[in-house]
């Protein structure tokens, strides 16, 4: 058994021991409307008779965007899923009797938030179709931590004409100026941010180039999500957030993505001490993904009826929504949290635990840790967050008044910051996959080879991200012979039940690995790292007697020493027992 294994048995026994006195079997904690209605989700067991929708075309529930982008960007290409047919009617019409009213609707959750009387949750239970019932669960802001300071004087450093101003500090850290050089700005990215609200939206003076696609209010069920008559007590969030990431005012602001598209939602009631609901955020996920948006920035987070044993990427209905949204190819950012330290757990929200969503930490402009900053790793011992970005100190547009600007802190604000950047890497390769995106930003990240806690893969270097995704675009191809640096066959035997092997072939010495993975984009093997001869083929033996059936990706990666030439090239395998 090796270390890793060991600690994983250790931490799964500690688990066993303590999770009882941590109440597992406590009665769960249902939210109540005003008139004493409680709210919760029912959850049903399949979507109605076998083969409805057999004959059903994906444009039925899909853009044609949406398709477009889950065909470049997915290993299952433009395929519709069952998560994406909605809830069977009949079930809803059912349950109507016993509740006051339903509040959304989830395909991907294949479930509905309800509003009902307390005596009716058990008969919802009993009922055949019914696979479980749970709590709505509040909501936790992840922007407690504010720091307003003084404007400081405008800066004259230029990149081709254009001054950054006083967001300069936040854009040098991650590398962002050297990506707009190359004329990136995330033009023909579509962006969707969740968030409070966006109030002085159309009024700001940082905030008037932008192109917005389309707008939402999950929460008071219309499109307008400005709210500008209410000045600075709702949106006033969403207006720093967005301006972070796409905001332009030479001398003021420049937000990596300012030649993006957005779509904008209001997910989230801001007022003092009144829970919104995790539901809002979900509805607002499916609109982005029906929409054809390529990334999704949520500076929120939930918690309150969650534990640190819940981030576990499997149990909280925003997370499970963010990892069904990252499985059709959205890049899914969201703040790690500002919950600080604690030695024995982590300090997570959901669903920055999820397995496929990028939890962004804080760091100050020294690239150092910020005190509030939640840490890792997740209830299941996957590293978390994922990575960084200046957290701590950020320039934004103000929600005040619509010339001004100011300062503040959390990892709201360094979300965006890492969800813009990488738009222009989706402006650079679109064909780019969602996990070769997620790979580039990890494997080039400050401390890329050492995970922690703290920052997980470290500070974002989108240039060096870029530089990673152009030599895979460099995937062993000329003018004149397909593979011509790097060739591999298909495995054989395909499908296979107990081993299989993989050939290579290189044209130059290289340092040749295999990385293995499922449809959901997650690592199952890294086969052995070796020496191949220039010229000279390989054979890679691969045991996978212990997968679970289904279909699978193999990547090769043969890295040529010396002038540190990256190619790549993938294919698919199945597996039957």
């Amino acid at each position: 058994m090796n270390g890793k294994r060991f600690l994983r048995l250790i931490f799964s026994l500690v688990l066993m021991c303590v999770w009882p006195v941590l109440g597992q079997n406590a009665e769960p904690h249902f939210l109540t409307t005003p008139r004493g209605d409680v709210k919760a989700w029912v959850f049903f067991k399949d979507k109605g008779p076998a083969g409805l929708y057999k004959n059903v075309a994906g444009e039925t529930f899909l853009t044609k965007r949406s398709l477009r982008r889950r065909s470049r960007r997915t290993a299952l290409g433009s395929k519709i899923r069952f998560g994406d047919y909605p809830v069977y009617t009949p079930y809803l019409q059912q349950i109507k009797p016993l509740i006051t009213g339903v509040r959304i609707k989830s395909r991907w959750l294949n479930a509905v938030s309800v509003e009902c009387p307390p005596a009716a949750l058990r008969q919802i239970s009993g009922l055949p179709f019914v696979r479980k019932v749970q709590p709505v669960a509040g909501y936790t802001p992840e922007y407690l931590v504010r720091e307003d300071k003084p404007r400081l004087a405008k800066t004259t450093i230029r990149f081709d004409s254009t001054d950054y101003g006083p967001s300069q500090t936040q854009a040098d850290l991650i590398k962002i100026p050297e990506l707009h050089r190359l004329g990136l700005n995330g033009q023909g990215v579509l962006i969707c941010m969740l968030d409070d609200g966006f109030n002085l939206l159309y009024l700001h003076r940082a905030l008037k180039h932008l192109n917005i696609v389309a707008t939402r209010d999950f929460v008071d069920g219309d499109d307008d999500v400005t709210n500008s008559g209410l000045k600075g007590t709702v949106g006033w969030h969403g207006t720093h957030t967005l301006s972070i990431m796409a905001g332009f005012l030479l001398g003021d602001l420049i937000g990596p993505a300012y030649g993006a598209s957005f779509i904008l939602a209001r997910t989230e009631i801001d007022q003092q001490e009144i829970p919104t609901e995790e539901d809002y955020w979900v509805a607002g996920l499916e609109w982005a993904d029906s929409l054809g948006a390529d990334l999704v920035s949520s500076s929120l987070g939930y918690i309150d009826w969650y534990t640190w044993m819940d981030m576990d990427g499997e149990t909280a209905v925003t997370t499970v929504a963010a990892d069904s949204a990252a499985a059709r190819g959205l890049l899914i950012f969201n703040s790690a949290g500002n919950e600080g330290d604690n030695p024995d757990h982590n300090t997570l929200i959901a669903p920055a635990d999820g397995k496929n969503v990028l939890a962004i930490a804080a760091v100050d402009q020294y690239g150092v840790r910020a005190a509030f900053s939640s840490v890792g790793p997740s209830a299941d011992g996957r590293p978390k967050p994922d990575l960084a970005a200046m957290g701590s100190g950020v320039y934004s547009a103000s929600s005040r008044d619509t010339t001004g600007f100011n300062y503040g802190g959390g990892t709201s604000y360094s979300c965006p910051l890492a969800a813009g950047a990488t738009a222009l890497l989706l402006q650079a390769f679109p064909q780019a996959t969602a996990e070769q995106v997620r790979q580039a930003l990890r494997k080039t990240a400050s401390q890329s080879l050492f995970p922690d806690k703290y920052l997980g893969w470290g500070i974002i270097d989108i240039k060096a991200a870029y530089d990673f995704l152009d030599s895979l675009e460099q995937s062993g191809y000329d003018s004149t012979s397909v593979y011509y640096y790097l060739s591999i066959w298909q495995n054989v035997p395909n499908p296979a039940s107990e081993v299989t092997r993989i050939t290579i072939q290189v044209r130059y010495s290289s340092l040749v690995g295999i990385q293995v993975y499922n449809v959901l984009g997650e690592e199952v093997a890294w086969l052995e790292t070796r020496i191949v001869p220039e010229k000279q083929s390989a054979v890679f033996t691969v045991d996978v007697s212990h997968w679970a059936s289904g279909v699978y990706f193999y990547q090769v990666r043969a890295l040529i020493p010396g002038i540190g030439r990256l190619f790549h090239v993938a294919k698919k395998m199945m597996v039957i027992h």
